[in-house]
């Protein structure tokens, strides 16, 4: 019995005997913490016998670390700090250049965005205006041909150039000539004195020598809405004649109406006949 209780009591001396090096590293803690560290990399944590020494461990381990950072001389201490003021460094840069970057890549992509929409919109707009053109001609085909039956002719050549217009619109042959020459014509009938009189003429009646005799003082504008509007063209083919948009031309007639309807003269109603649609 009183060898199994030596036995015991040698096993729990042993237990709670300390590494040497770990009493090394106890002693160098303070003053030499590198040293101490040493030691204590080379003990195995996990072999040691109990829960007390692997705390002790620890404890070592943190306090040789924490006494290692606090006695960096000076070069060691400047090469740490250059090494993190370099890291930041990188970091910032490599930061501000991807903000860079991606402002760069912003305006790009607003920059394309806007372009796309401009060129949308200008291709839009050159498609009502072709749409218009085209409506014009149309029209001014159809007139043309009948006006040619009951005249013998008149205007023929407005009307094969109208005619040309009318067989290409709408196919791969259709040319910035032909787009040209209906603006030819309609520039003609805005402004050439010899077509309007023609226009005039085939009203008959003297129309608009009446409407001139009643209202003197009409704007030149007006009298060619009216004459315009008395020859049966369309309000496409006007607006595209008077280079105004369409609730602009409805509403200068809806005047004109107004004015003829209010005053007293000789053949109002046959002038309010003509411009009736």
């Amino acid at each position: 019995m009183r060898k199994i209780g030596l036995l015991l009591l040698l096993a729990g001396v042993l237990a709670c005997a300390r590494d040497p090096r770990l009493r090394d590293a106890e002693k160098l803690v303070e003053s030499a913490p590198d040293s101490a560290l040493v030691l204590l990399d080379a003990v195995d944590r996990d072999a040691l016998q109990s829960d007390r020494l692997k705390a002790d461990y620890d404890y070592l381990r943190a306090t040789a670390f924490y006494r290692s950072y606090y006695f960096l001389d000076d070069d060691s201490a400047k090469a740490l700090a250059s090494a993190y003021h370099f890291k930041e460094e990188q970091r910032r840069r490599t930061g501000s250049l991807l903000l860079l970057l991606s402002g760069v890549l912003a305006s790009l992509v607003m920059y394309f965005v806007a372009r796309k929409a401009q060129i949308q919109k200008q291709l839009l707009e050159q498609k009502e205006s072709n749409e218009r053109l085209m409506s014009a001609a149309e029209d001014l085909r159809l007139r043309l041909k009948t006006q040619a039956s009951r005249k013998g002719g008149s205007l023929d050549t407005l009307d094969r150039l109208c005619e040309q217009y009318y067989i290409y619109e709408g196919t791969p042959s259709l040319q910035p000539r032909l787009v040209k020459e209906v603006r030819s014509i309609v520039e003609g009938l805005r402004s050439d004195p010899e077509v309007q009189r023609s226009l005039e003429q085939q009203l008959g009646s003297d129309v608009m020598k009446k409407l001139r005799s009643a209202f003197p003082s009409w704007k030149e504008e007006d009298y060619l809405l009216y004459l315009f509007t008395a020859s049966g063209f369309s309000s496409t083919t006007i607006s595209a004649l008077l280079e105004k948009d369409k609730p602009y031309v409805y509403n200068r007639l809806y005047r004109i109406k107004e004015r003829i309807k209010s005053a007293d003269f000789e053949g109002r109603d046959e002038l309010l006949f003509m411009i009736q649609k």
